[in-house]
């Protein structure tokens, strides 16, 4: 069963190479400047800085991302039904149509799961179940494998996703006019995607001046990708960038497809990378 390990591996490295060309097209479309800045008066005093989206992300890069999600759930399906091949030592396995990765919110949604897949060995699912998304003690939306399989689900029956841009850097300088001093509101949070346009500072001044006295240099502020769709994950406490999520989910497939194959005494292309089988004895 060496070769159907070894296509699911290949599927993996493919969605490597989708994320790449998603990060090509993302760099294609910053070339043209997409956001605006704006400083806009609330007060006399008080003003705020925003980014404007000025051209919406193409559809490219929605593209992109749909192939390295549909690439990264075919990459688990292939792995299940290479395991379930290699267990049952038949290929096609029994009731090889109903073979599909199961990724579950809830024990109820696992154990309709479980009924689908009658021709899948009990010691294997059992394996999978520990691995479940509300086995998380953070909630099923900590784990990776719940996004993959809610954006895979979505951008396959609905629509593609929405591409944008997320604050990821944030230094802003201010040019005032001379006996000016300005001070910043320490609760504007700027580190967010930018729907339409966003906030990313809030200062007062000492006196009441007009707004195209100010000059606002950005220059500091990055702008990285972001699916809206997904913006909102967080990983202990943190909100890493759409990038790191991609790699992550990457990894932790493999180290998935890796248990897999263990399981099965199969070798996977380019050996084990994400566990010590040693371990495992």
């Amino acid at each position: 069963m060496q070769q159907l390990f070894d296509f699911a591996f290949a599927r993996l490295n493919h969605a490597a190479s989708k994320r790449r060309e998603f990060g090509e097209s993302w760099k294609q479309y910053i070339s043209n400047h997409p956001w605006d800045i704006d400083v806009r008066n609330l007060t006399p005093t008080t003003f705020e800085i925003l980014a404007v989206t000025r051209e919406q992300a193409p559809v490219q890069l929605s593209l992109a991302f749909s192939d390295w999600l549909a690439t990264v759930r075919a990459a688990l399906d292939n792995g299940l039904y290479a395991w379930v091949a290699s267990a049952t030592g038949q290929n096609p396995p029994p009731l090889a149509e109903r073979i599909q990765y199961p990724i579950c919110s809830t024990v109820k949604e696992y154990t309709s799961q479980r009924k689908r897949l009658s021709g899948v060995p009990g010691d294997i699912l059992d394996k999978i179940e520990a691995a479940q998304p509300y086995q998380s003690p953070y909630g099923p939306e900590s784990n990776l494998f719940y996004w993959v399989h809610e954006l895979a689900r979505t951008d396959r029956h609905r629509s593609l996703h929405v591409g944008m841009g997320r604050v990821g850097a944030h230094r802003i300088r201010l040019r005032l006019p001379d006996g000016v001093v300005a001070n910043f509101d320490e609760s504007v949070q700027p580190y967010h995607h930018i729907v339409g346009e966003l906030v990313v500072g809030r200062f007062t001044t000492s006196k009441a001046i007009p707004r195209f006295a100010i000059e606002a240099d950005l220059t500091g502020v990055g702008i990285d990708p972001e699916i809206e769709a997904w913006a909102g994950f967080t990983m202990a406490g943190q909100r890493p960038s759409l990038e790191k999520r991609m790699t992550y989910t990457e990894l932790f497939t493999r180290n998935n497809l890796e248990n897999m194959a263990l399981f099965s005494g199969i070798e996977p292309p380019g050996g084990f990378t994400t566990l010590d089988p040693a371990d495992a004895t």
